[in-house]
């Protein structure tokens, strides 16, 4: 027999004893593992070598399992993890033994960073042991510390950007290493109970090798891993002390924009307070906030008849936000954001007016949460936030008169959630957001529901929402809408499948506080995987998807779209991630396109095809790649992309970060403006285009010590659209030639620099200088070359801003000791 023939039987040999292994694991995933921690009198103290004698006479939590790369066989190096505790908080050390110290990996970085090239070891406790929400505190073996929090709405880091104040420390010797930790109480929510009864699971990493084990086996075929975590026990009669602390800053900046001949100075000061209402909920506030270090948008030119969505960056409003998550209803951003009459300003000049001041963000007077969760499983949460008047000035350039415009006026936003935990790690909540605006009377309301019903082996599961949008005007009636979506699915195994429909109707509008590109749609999509957990021949693991998706609008049916898409994905024994998807379009009608209302663009079908890779991130150099081409007959349209992001450590301290992106799409047909004729009839031009865009991005990386770093990310963004002819939109769809003769041809460039020193000198505070730097050009004329381009880009004016920030924790109860010992 041919050896290839011998490679394939031994595949299907190691594929089907995987399967059995498997089915295997499916009576084990429920089996939780449990550890109890042991009070203790005495100090302890964080330094990474465990030498108090509790630590002796505690149980230890052993026997770690792997998650990969062979799911569910024991971990290859022994750990241990042992817990103490006291009224102040929980102490963990862990033992990691490693017969090779010095092959353990320890790459520095950020607070907060992700796929450092180190060894780390992770607690994850979920107070409520409700299989939905966990706090995380990881350590890496270079002693970087990293916390989130986690939901089982994705299982992934859900807020990195959640940031407690805890210790710890990472010491190698000559056996392993150890991570010892104290996680106070105040970082944690738990009921009021004399005995507590914590889910808890740990994980370690070891990088060389890229295994990862937990201490309660987390199986890969089913859907969770906080539902999957083992418990931690003997926790009672704790007294946790007074929960409050204080976060003031201050703040200096130097800013020179284009439009002002002058240098302008500013300063900020306010606060972020937290407290403790008891051991379960939370109050959380930042008084009048500065957001001005946060990382500038990655703008992006809107060819679009769509708003853009931008990330949200703002630290108080990524943090502690899991409950206002639900339901995608809340859009943070919409706090503090883009004025609303803020264009209106220039519609409203005089021939002799210019516009002296328009301010490009309302002013937040404060904002506030309150956020917890029951002995019961009842999660409630509150969001307030108010923002203040904001007026642009106008100057009269011929008398020098100033007079101001209100651009938006006095706005409290609110959200109010309850939400029920209830058995297999299922969920019942109810939301509701309301915006008012005093000035114009405006007030916009939306209410529903979300939930998630799983069965009892959590192999099956309904998931979904229900919303009732409602919007009143001061000299208007309300306007009502309405939208649902749900899922009914098969959660674990190796084979899944869901069926998902959501309706929404013409006038659904969430979008005063939450984000909905289009309405009037009724949605119906079939989702079918097959995955492979185990490895097998040269490959980890393998991941596949198929979906259909028929789409019409909701008034009428009016079909709009069929959309067939399907995924592979794997990782190779080497570690080499591959991917491929590919898309089929057939015609579709585009209702948005037009940019009137009763219109519609046939846009043509099309085939996509795509590709990524992504090599070891344990080497000093490492490459990520993608790649994708499609076409469509109907004009002959053609459209590619390539990205490459390669990735650079020269060394423990340092690593880059370089991404070149270029896509270039030809032929393609779009929007260029709408009118009415001499008889009143509507006439909508379309363009054939040629559109490029590239994007070179540059992030940098220099760690001082592992709490003090210099950072750099330049960005410069460059999208150019040349018109080559124009046509007149059909009644039907379809586009008749004309002969317009306008020039819609764009040349934009957006070119950001961000350059940061942070000082992390105590736990909770900081010392940061920023320098940004922005420069934003629009042309009508292009110029094809990318350097001359580049070269005039950076020639043209810039907005510059240089700042300082310092922030300082206080904790109410380092004034409480003082006073007890003085």
């Amino acid at each position: 027999m041919p050896l290839t023939s011998h490679k394939i039987q031994l595949g299907k040999i190691l594929l089907a004893v995987s399967l059995i292994i498997g089915a295997f694991h499916g009576f084990s995933q429920a089996v939780k593992k449990s550890v109890s921690a042991v009070e203790i009198s005495g100090q302890i103290k964080i330094d990474g070598i465990l030498d108090e004698p509790a630590w002796v006479g505690a149980p230890a939590a052993e026997e770690f399992i792997q998650q990969r790369p062979y799911n569910g066989a024991p971990a290859s190096l022994p750990t241990k993890v042992r817990f103490l505790y006291d009224n102040s908080g929980l102490y963990i050390g862990a033992v990691m033994h490693d017969p090779s110290p010095d092959s353990i990996l320890k790459q520095l970085g950020l607070r907060d960073s992700d796929n450092l090239n180190a060894d780390f070891f992770t607690l994850i406790v979920s107070p409520f042991d409700d299989g939905l929400n966990a706090f995380a505190f990881r350590v890496y073996a270079s002693d970087v510390q990293t916390d989130y929090k986690v939901s089982s709405e994705s299982d992934f880091r859900t807020d990195v950007s959640w940031d407690a104040v805890w210790q710890s420390k990472a010491h190698v010797n000559e056996k392993g290493w150890i991570v010892e930790m104290k996680i106070p109480y105040s970082a944690l929510r738990f009921s009021k109970q004399e005995i507590q009864t914590w889910g808890m699971n740990c994980q370690r990493d070891v990088r060389r090798t890229r295994e990862l084990s937990s201490w309660n086996f987390i199986d890969a075929k089913v859907q969770g891993t906080i539902n999957q975590s083992g418990l931690l026990q003997g926790i009672q009669g704790i007294k946790p002390p007074l929960r409050l602390s204080l976060t003031p800053y201050v703040s200096g900046y130097v800013e020179k924009n284009p439009d002002y001949a002058e240098w302008q100075f500013s300063y900020n000061y306010g606060a972020d307070l937290k407290y403790g209402i008891n051991q379960s909920f939370t109050l959380d506030m930042t008084l009048i906030p500065d957001f001005g270090q946060v990382q500038s948008d990655d703008k992006i030119y809107n060819f679009s008849p769509f708003e853009i969505r931008y990330s949200e960056k703002r630290q108080f409003f990524t943090e502690g936000v899991e409950l206002f998550d639900k339901g995608g209803i809340f859009y943070t951003r919409r706090v503090g954001n883009t004025p609303e009459d803020y264009y209106q300003v220039y519609e409203h000049l005089d021939s002799n007016e210019v516009v002296q001041e328009n301010p490009t963000q309302t002013r937040l007077i404060n904002a506030t949460k309150v956020s917890g969760r029951t002995s019961k499983g009842l999660g409630i949460g509150v969001f307030n936030g108010i923002s203040a008047n904001t007026w642009a000035t106008i100057r009269d350039t011929v008398t020098g008169e100033e007079k101001q415009y209100l651009t938006q006026g006095f706005t409290n936003y609110n959200m109010l959630v309850i939400d029920q935990a209830l058995k297999n790690n299922s969920y019942f909540s109810v939301l509701n957001t309301n915006l008012y605006r005093a000035d114009n009377g405006y007030c916009a309301n939306v209410s529903g529901i979300d939930f998630k019903f799983a069965n009892n082996p959590y192999s099956h599961a309904v998931f979904g929402n229900a919303f009732v949008s409602q919007k009143y005007y001061a000299h208007d009636g309300p306007e009502f809408g309405y939208a649902f979506e749900w899922t009914a699915a098969k959660i674990s195994g190796n084979f899944l499948y869901a069926y998902r429909m959501e309706v929404q109707d013409e006038t659904y509008d969430p979008n005063d506080m939450g984000f909905n590109l289009q309405n009037n749609r009724f949605e119906n999509e079939i989702t079918l995987e097959y995955n492979i957990y185990e490895p097998f021949w040269k490959l980890l693991d393998w991941n596949n998807q198929l979906s259909i998706q028929y789409n019409t609008q909701y008034t009428g049916l009016n079909y709009t779209s069929l959309v067939i898409t399907g995924s592979s994905r794997t990782n190779t024994r080497k570690y080499l991630t591959l991917g491929a998807n590919f898309e089929v379009h057939p015609d579709a009608y585009d209702y948005y396109e037009p940019r009137v209302e009763g219109w519609k663009y046939n846009s043509g079908g099309y085939v996509y095809f795509g590709g990524f890779t992504s090599s070891d991130y344990r080497k000093k150099l490492a490459l990520d790649t993608r790649m994708a081409i499609a076409y469509s007959s109907r004009y002959l349209t053609s459209y590619y992309e390539l990205q490459l992001e390669p990735r650079f450590r020269p060394t423990d301290k340092l690593f880059f970060i370089y991404s070149f992106y270029i896509d270039h799409l030809n032929n393609d047909a779009g929007y260029v403006m709408d009118s009415l004729d001499i008889a009143g009839n509507e006439v909508i031009i379309f363009g054939r285009r040629d559109v490029q865009t590239i994007t070179n991005v540059l992030e940098g990386n220099y760690m001082i010590r592992s709490n003090i770093s210099l950072n750099l990310r330049l960005r410069h963004y460059w999208v150019w659209a040349h018109y080559l002819s124009y046509f007149k939109l059909r009644p039907d769809g379809f586009l008749d030639p004309t002969d317009y003769t306008g020039n819609p041809d764009v040349d934009y460039n957006s070119v950001n620099v961000d350059f940061s020193f942070i000082w992390d000198f105590a736990p909770g505070s900081q010392v940061s200088f920023v320098w940004k730097n922005a420069i934003y050009t629009q042309d009508g004329q292009i110029d094809y070359s990318y350097f001359r381009n580049f070269e005039n880009t950076l020639s043209s004016p810039a907005t510059n801003s240089f700042s300082i920030r310092v922030l300082y924790y206080i904790d109410a109860m380092y004034f409480k000791k003082k006073r007890k010992s003085g």
